[in-house]
């Protein structure tokens, strides 16, 4: 798996703090109850309460437990899962107990829990580690774009949804529109699903955007069957629509730009990750069929 720098941010702003175990589980009980670190003894009487590891920004670690203290390192190897070294874990061998050992793992975006041979430690977050906001760079909608950006228009013109995600024979994924129209056809005529299904299904594969050489872009559908000129004119001055033309009404209008040779679509959305804002521009991309990617991935669009 390949971390890109938000996975990293993430995992590092996750793990970077002090944790102690919070229970044990033996895999030698019968029910694997969740036993209090307090409450689970060692040969020698200590608890597991006095456990603690400390993980720094810099990737370097603090161990302690009882009278022994150690140092070391640590990594990130995946989306939740991390790996730790101890300079002086030398009375654990090599092989799968002693990765199991070094391994760490999230569980509910809350624990950090990792194997010790027949026991699984969860541990939790006792206190938060320092970790430095990085500088901020000016976000796509915040940076001029230069008269060779704006000489970028190849991206003008309007487009109709080529590929969409629906769910067909048990596959979530990305269908041409032809074989979600062919497979909804089928639903209908066996009765799966009724008319109303049927004309809600096909919403998504009738979109149209129109992207403007002032830099607008608009997402139209069709008008509901049976709609009234009444209700339209009164759903125009209420603003749930914004505008109507050949059958089809937009919510709204986004934005696009061009900077550096590549295209930027606006989607408008409030993100967040972490507490940390992010920006609501997103890449417009283009497949090997010319296909432009939108909508986060969830469908494909072809210039008409």
């Amino acid at each position: 798996m390949t971390l890109d720098e938000q996975d990293l941010r993430e995992g590092l702003k996750f793990i970077v703090g002090t944790w102690q175990p919070e229970y044990v589980v033996s895999l030698f009980s019968n029910d694997l109850a969740h036993i209090p670190a307090s409450e689970f003894k060692t040969k020698d009487g200590t608890d597991f309460s006095g456990l603690k590891f400390r993980f720094f920004e810099d990737h370097s670690l603090e161990f302690s437990f009882g009278d022994k203290r150690s140092a070391g390192t640590w990594e990130q190897t995946g989306w939740g899962t991390f790996h730790y070294t101890l300079d002086d874990l030398v009375e654990v061998p090599e092989g799968s107990f002693r990765d199991a050992v070094e391994t760490l793992q999230m569980m509910e975006g809350r624990l950090l829990v990792f194997g010790l041979g027949f026991l699984s430690i969860a541990m939790s977050k006792t206190e938060e580690g320092t970790v430095t906001e990085p500088e901020k760079k000016p976000d796509i909608g915040d940076i001029e774009a230069s008269p060779e950006d704006l000489a970028m228009t190849d991206i003008v013109g309007t487009y109709k949804v080529a590929e969409t995600m629906a769910f067909i024979d048990d596959d979530f994924k990305l269908f041409p529109v032809e074989v979600i129209l062919e497979d909804l056809k089928k639903k209908l005529e066996s009765g799966e699903i009724d008319e109303e299904e049927y004309a809600d299904s096909l919403k998504s594969t009738e979109i149209i955007v129109e992207f403007t050489p002032e830099h607008t872009v608009t997402q139209w559908m069709k008008l509901p069957g049976g709609i009234s000129e009444e209700e339209i004119k009164a759903a125009l001055e209420e603003g749930e629509i914004k505008a109507v033309k050949n059958g089809m009404f937009s919510a709204g209008e986004n934005e696009w730009k061009a900077l550096d040779g590549k295209y930027y679509f606006n989607s408008n959305e409030q993100r967040e990750v972490f507490g940390e804002e992010q920006s609501p521009w997103d890449e417009l991309t283009f497949d090997e069929n010319g296909l432009m990617n939108f909508a986060g991935g969830m469908m494909k669009l072809k210039k008409i």
